[in-house]
């Protein structure tokens, strides 16, 4: 078992033009969110967002729907993504 306040954690709503990330921590605490383009070019706008928040040497373990495509470009720059099941999501 992993020690869950090592990491920040990021939930993705990836959408065809935009994507949307809440930011928040292991009490369920909001720490931030950020909206970004979905072009290759923004995508570090979402890791730079992430870093103001990993405070004291955090991880930051990613969830998204779907973790093929973009979830790929997470994992070849070494974060932890984790695939969520769309039937398990619900909008608040």
């Amino acid at each position: 078992m992993y020690d869950k306040t090592k990491y920040i954690y990021v939930g993705l709503d990836l959408h065809k033009e935009q994507h949307m990330a809440v930011i928040m921590d292991c009490f369920n605490e909001k720490l931030g969110e950020i909206t970004f383009q979905n072009k290759p070019s923004e995508f570090g706008k979402l890791i730079a967002k992430c870093k103001k928040y990993c405070t004291n040497g955090k991880g930051i373990v990613f969830a998204l729907e779907n973790s093929y495509g973009y979830g790929t470009w997470l994992i070849e720059r070494g974060h932890i993504v984790k695939d969520v099941n769309p039937a398990l999501s619900y909008a608040c």
